[in-house]
């Protein structure tokens, strides 16, 4: 969209303010990257069917009180103009030309004081808000989901990842684009979320979120910027000489942008510092405060310096301080950034230890073991047994327990059981003969999760705390820490990422868990070849993620003490 009286979405406070520019710009258009990411497909076709089923949901519980507005201006108005309906259903909003706004909550829902009736916006969304701590928070349930009804829930905590200041931020463009139509009222502006559990959690907007600025404090100023660059793009789009507004700099909503081919060229042309994964806006401007522009720049600093600023982190930093102590002092996580861009530079892993010290850990019976879920119920165990040393009534290879049939907390807990018997078994049978034995998993707070869920079930046959402390306590290691602890990536340590920089390879073409969610879906079919075919295909990519984490063992012994040290990686021409 390229008019004079462009208007942004609910989205645009919540990403990158430069793609603001990229959307609109006439002058020099950028090309977008279009790919069928099946993974994306599958959350957004989730997300959408959580919708309808909400929306469905308050329809059947509302009756007449309830309208379904079907994304129609002319209808939303007419259902807003009613005094007799408590909610709208996918309403459509006429545009805030004053404003620049445009877009709908998924629903709206009436606020009555008095004789004065106002509308709170609610979006739907396929994830959980809240998780077990010490907060509290309003819900209300979708029978009875107006403010008034809601009531205080104690115990709770805001979720961990912050999927949830992106739908603050979203709501509180809603409540501005409301506030523009004069529809809503003069108290508190709410907005509410109803997450995966169905449930209404209602937030005051005013309300200041992580000891910062309440949500739409930090609407306002992230969407009064966007509009600006908006303006600008305008303004050079019809007078072409002047500069483009703005400039890219690579962050994490970059790896999933439709403009991340053309941002990621123009930033390696000149190897900008925030190539080096990842940081965040403050931490761009502070490390080109101290000078650092480039990832070479980034990699050349000392990392004595760095840790003597993290050191000295209570001390002033002056013209004269050294760039090192500078960055040690001022940015989170300097080291890091520091081994990162050395890893970036160089275009291979670095060790963090001696090649001598890597500890692969091995044990005289290895069992790698890995699981496969779907909507957070587990329906698979793998185990990859691998003996170093001959141990009578062991047995080598691969076994999977599986559930293809019905997934609920009983059949999760009972599949468990099974897997548990035979690994005790196993355990126990390599102990007995004074041999050692390892459980290896990569990032064992996935697998944990799920064992604890397991255990929380109740089932006939579970083990005891105890048992399970003596099986996975003293034998249970974690292969993500082995590695991160050892090694040192460009990014994220994931098992594929270290694995295949190891030269691990997975026999699908397509290896993740996000595919494997689809593939299981095949699996439950009517069409018995394709479920069959499903099914051998998650068992041999279940089995691969078993070999990948013994093949990390392999390579920590071999090739990794090949690699150079961190230390040695500093580049010495800058």
């Amino acid at each position: 969209m390229t008019g004079s009286r462009a208007t942004l979405d609910p989205a645009a406070a919540a990403r990158c303010a430069f793609r603001v520019v990229l959307e609109h710009d006439a002058v020099a258009p950028a090309a977008r990257t279009v790919e069928r990411d099946e993974a994306v497909l599958r959350r957004t076709d989730a997300a959408a069917a959580h919708r309808r089923a909400v929306a469905h949901q308050l329809l059947e519980a509302h009756g007449l009180r309830a309208a379904d507005a079907a994304r129609d201006t002319a209808r939303t108005l007419e259902a807003i103009a009613s005094k007799d309906l408590d909610l709208i259903v996918s309403p459509s909003l006429p545009r805030d030309a004053a404003g620049r706004r445009h877009g709908a909550p998924a629903l709206l829902i009436a606020h009555r004081e008095g004789a004065a009736t106002s509308w709170l916006p609610v979006d739907v969304h396929n994830h959980f808000v809240t998780a077990a701590g010490t907060g509290s928070f309003l819900a209300a349930a979708l029978d009875a989901p107006d403010l008034a009804h809601a009531e205080a829930r104690p115990g709770l905590r805001l979720r961990k990842g912050g999927a949830w200041r992106i739908d603050l931020l979203r709501l509180a463009h809603h409540h501005r684009h409301l506030e523009s139509l004069g529809l809503s009222g003069p108290a508190r502006p709410y907005a509410g979320i109803v997450d995966r559990s169905s449930t209404l959690w209602w937030f005051a907007l005013d309300d200041t979120v992580d000891d910062a600025s309440s949500a739409l404090t930090l609407y306002d100023a992230r969407f009064a910027e966007r509009i600006g660059l908006l303006a600008a793009t305008e303004a050079r789009n019809a007078r072409p000489a002047l500069p483009q507004p703005g400039a890219a700099w690579w962050h994490r909503e970059c790896e999933s942008c439709p403009f991340r081919g053309h941002c990621h060229a123009t930033l390696a042309a000149t190897d900008d510092v925030s190539l080096v994964r990842f940081t965040d806006g403050p931490d761009q401007t502070l490390l080109r405060a101290v000078g650092i522009t480039t990832r070479r720049g980034l990699a050349a600093v000392s990392l004595n310096d760095v840790a003597l600023g993290v050191a000295t982190r209570d001390e002033p930093s002056d013209a004269r301080t050294p760039t090192g102590v500078a960055l040690g002092r001022q940015v989170r996580d300097a080291a890091r950034l520091v081994r990162r861009a050395r890893v970036e530079v160089g275009g291979a892993l670095l060790r963090l230890a001696p090649g001598e010290l890597l500890d692969a850990r091995r044990r005289d019976v290895e069992i790698d073991f890995d699981m496969e879920s779907y909507n957070n119920v587990t329906y698979l165990w793998g185990a990859l047994v691998t003996s170093r040393c001959r141990v009578m009534g062991i047995e080598d290879g691969y076994r999977s327990f599986a559930e293809w049939g019905d997934l609920t907390p009983r059949s999760e807990a009972e599949l468990f059981v099974g897997f548990f018997e035979w690994l005790s078994r196993t355990v126990a049978r390599v102990l007995a003969e004074g041999r050692s034995v390892g459980l290896y998993c990569f990032w064992e707070h996935a697998e944990l999760a799920q064992v604890r869920r397991a255990m929380a079930s109740g089932v006939v046959g579970l083990p005891t705390p105890e048992a399970l402390s003596a099986v996975l306590g003293p034998q249970l290691i974690d292969v993500h820490e082995l590695v991160t602890t050892q090694i040192q990536t460009a990014g994220p340590a994931g098992l594929k990422v270290v694995a295949s920089a190891a030269g691990f390879s997975w026999r699908d073409e397509a290896p993740s868990g996000e595919a494997s969610m689809a593939w299981y879906e095949d699996a439950l079919g009517d069409d018995e070849v394709v479920a069959g075919a499903a099914m051998a295909r998650i068992l041999a990519y279940n089995e691969d993620d078993c070999r990948a984490t013994r093949s990390l063992r392999d390579w920590l012994e071999g090739p990794a003490r090949d690699l150079a040290h961190v230390e040695d990686a500093r580049p010495t021409d800058f």
